[in-house]
């Protein structure tokens, strides 16, 4: 019985401790935890360094500024494909002077106008759609005989089946 005892006193000896360090460990106050942000802060700005600081915005902030990011970002995409597509091309009433000899060795790319770019793709467009009405042509000849067979290769062996 001795034995036991002890074991048992251990036991709650062990319980009691664990459960005392589980007690006492209580997380930091806020205000001890401000305190520690603002005295890191302090010493990083004293030392020359930037301190970024993330703000807290929570659910419905973060999906506010997503989709502003999202809208910033798709501005400026669009800007900056519309300058390259704008430095492509030159005036219609420009004057086209003859390039001095590059000292380089490079060469300006040459530009064209807005009407001959237009030109060109009405051109290819026309081109696209007479390429297009001639498949849809074929394809809709095609069609009626592609059906017949296909009919006649899934029906063409099976019995048509009488009633008694």
């Amino acid at each position: 019985m001795g034995r036991s005892y002890q074991c048992e006193v251990l036991a709650v000896f062990v319980i009691v401790a664990v459960v005392a360090q589980l007690v006492a460990a209580q997380p930091p106050l806020a205000d001890d935890s401000i305190g520690r942000d603002k005295a890191v802060r302090q010493s990083l700005l004293r030392a020359g360094k930037n301190v970024a600081t993330k703000p807290k915005w929570g659910f419905f902030g973060t999906i506010f500024n997503l989709i502003l990011e999202q809208i910033n970002d798709t501005k400026s995409a669009y800007n900056q494909v519309s300058d390259l597509v704008n430095n492509q091309f030159v005036d219609d009433n420009a004057v086209s002077s003859m390039p001095d000899s590059p000292t380089n060795g490079t060469t300006e790319t040459p530009k064209i106008t807005r009407s001959e770019f237009l030109r060109i793709l009405d051109r290819n467009l026309k081109g696209l759609a007479r390429l297009r009405n001639l498949e849809w042509r074929e394809a809709r000849k095609d069609s009626w005989a592609n059906a017949q067979g296909y009919w006649n290769e899934i029906f063409a062996g099976k019995k048509s089946r009488r009633r008694r």
